[in-house]
C-alpha cells in the first residue's frame, strides 16, 4: 500500500502579485504572456526533483515570508506556479476537483519567498 505524502516546497523568489499582473496585462497583452512564462518558468526550477502528485484530492498550505508588512494577503498569487506544475506533469488539474483547499498566511521575513505544503489525499 502507498503511503500519502506531504511535499513541501521553498520557493526561494517574490513572486508578481495580482496587481503586478493586472498592470502588465492592461500595459499590453504580450507583456502580461512574458511574465507569466518568466515567472512559470523560475517555478519550473523550484519544482525539480519534486514527486508528482498520486492521490487526490489535495490541500495546499501557503506561507509567504514578506519584508513589507504592508502588502496584501489578498494579492498573492499561486497562478504561475499551479501553471508550472501541471505544464511539468507534477499536478494532473487545478481544478476544485483536484484542489479543494488552500491556505494562506504570512509571516515576516527579512526576504520575500514561498514555502508550500502539499497534502495529498486532503479529505483524510
Amino acid at each position: 500500500m502507498e503511503l500519502y505524502k506531504n511535499i513541501k516546497i521553498v520557493f526561494d523568489y517574490k513572486f508578481a502579485n495580482w496587481n503586478e499582473i493586472i498592470n502588465a496585462n492592461r500595459t499590453n497583452f504580450i507583456i502580461g504572456a512574458s511574465q507569466k512564462k518568466k515567472e512559470m518558468e523560475i517555478a519550473k526550477k523550484f519544482l525539480i526533483g519534486k514527486p508528482k502528485i498520486r492521490h487526490y484530492p489535495i490541500k495546499i498550505n501557503c506561507t509567504w515570508y514578506v519584508k513589507n508588512l504592508n502588502s496584501d494577503l489578498d494579492n498573492k498569487s499561486l497562478k504561475c506556479i499551479l501553471d508550472a506544475m501541471q505544464q511539468i506533469g507534477m499536478l494532473e488539474n487545478d481544478n476544485i476537483k483536484h484542489i479543494i483547499e488552500i491556505n494562506h498566511k504570512t509571516v515576516k521575513s527579512d526576504r520575500d519567498y514561498l514555502e508550500m505544503e502539499i497534502i495529498e489525499n486532503g479529505i483524510c
